[in-house]
C-alpha cells in the first residue's frame, strides 16, 4: 500500500484573482511535480499547458526563489528533472520555506502548496490524487468581463 500526503493548494496571486480560493487534496507521495501542476490546473478549470511554469521554494510568494535544482539556480535544462521530481523529494521543505507553483509568467498565477500533517497510508479502494474540499471563488484564467 502506498503513502499519501494531504496538501492545501492556495491561489495567492494572479492577474484576475478577485477573491480567496484554496482546495485540499490527497496525493501519493510519489506523485511527480508535473502531475501535480496538471492536477492544480484541472481543478481550477484552467486550460493548462499553454504557458511557462515553474516550481520553487521561498519564504513567501514574493520572496527570493530557490529552485528545486542541485544548486538552487535555474537553467533551461532543469525543467524535465524538476517536473519528474516526486513530492517525497520536496516534503518536508526546509525551515521557513514553502513550495510554490507559478503558472503563466505574464498573468503570474501563483499557488502556495502546503503539506498538512504526516504522510498516511492510502486507502486501497480510493483513487489518488483526489479532491477533498474547495473553499472560496475559483479564479478565472482570463478574467471576467463583469467584474
Amino acid at each position: 500500500m502506498s503513502a499519501i500526503f494531504k496538501l492545501t493548494i492556495e491561489c495567492v496571486g494572479g492577474r484576475y484573482l478577485y477573491a480567496p480560493y484554496h482546495f485540499v487534496m490527497e496525493a501519493p507521495v510519489e506523485l511527480a511535480l508535473g502531475e501535480l501542476a496538471s492536477y492544480i490546473l484541472d481543478t481550477i478549470d484552467f486550460e493548462g499547458g499553454y504557458h511557462l511554469d515553474e516550481f520553487y521554494l521561498a519564504n513567501n510568494n514574493r520572496g527570493r526563489k530557490t529552485f528545486l535544482t542541485p544548486d538552487g539556480e535555474w537553467s533551461g535544462d532543469d525543467d524535465t528533472h524538476v517536473m519528474a521530481m516526486p513530492l517525497s523529494a520536496v516534503f518536508p521543505t526546509p525551515k521557513n520555506k514553502k513550495l510554490y507553483y507559478l503558472y503563466d509568467f505574464g498573468a503570474s498565477w501563483c499557488f502556495q502548496i502546503s503539506k498538512q500533517g504526516k504522510q498516511k497510508d492510502a486507502l486501497a479502494s480510493t483513487e489518488y490524487p483526489r479532491l477533498v474540499s474547495e473553499h472560496g471563488v475559483k479564479p478565472q484564467e482570463y478574467g471576467d468581463d463583469d467584474m
